[in-house]
């Protein structure tokens, strides 16, 4: 039993390290790339700012682009706080970016502007 349960703790950990709980729902799609976000990441800074993880998956590479991103909506602005390229399949991480990018503007009827209205208001 000891053994048993060593061996599923040590698969348990090292599953947690390659991939992570996710709620991805579906936003868009283009060709082989679909957009998406993490419903039970949006959490809420404030009455007025919100965190949300975004994903775009390229399915012909295989590849998995996460985004931790800051959303204003009141001021329409948005900001990537971190990135990262994931192997799609495994979710192996291949490379992170812990580099801050400044602050976007977007409009209501961009393709931002209705990202955020479907993933803050379901619309």
């Amino acid at each position: 039993m000891k053994k048993f349960l060593l061996i599923f703790a040590a698969i348990f950990i090292m599953s947690g390290a390659t991939c992570s709980a996710e709620n991805l729902k579906f936003i868009d799609a283009m060709d082989d790339t679909g957009y998406y976000y993490d419903a039970d990441s949006v959490k809420s800074e404030n009455a007025n700012v919100f965190n949300v993880r975004m994903a775009v998956i390229k399915a012909n590479f295989n590849r998995m682009y996460t985004y931790d991103v800051r959303i204003t909506p009141a001021n329409r602005i948005y900001e990537i706080l971190s990135s990262q390229i994931l192997s799609y399949d495994t979710r192996a991480v291949l490379e992170v970016n812990n580099k801050r990018r400044p602050p976007q503007r977007y409009s209501d009827k961009s393709e931002m502007g209705q990202m955020v209205r479907l993933i803050l208001y379901g619309e």
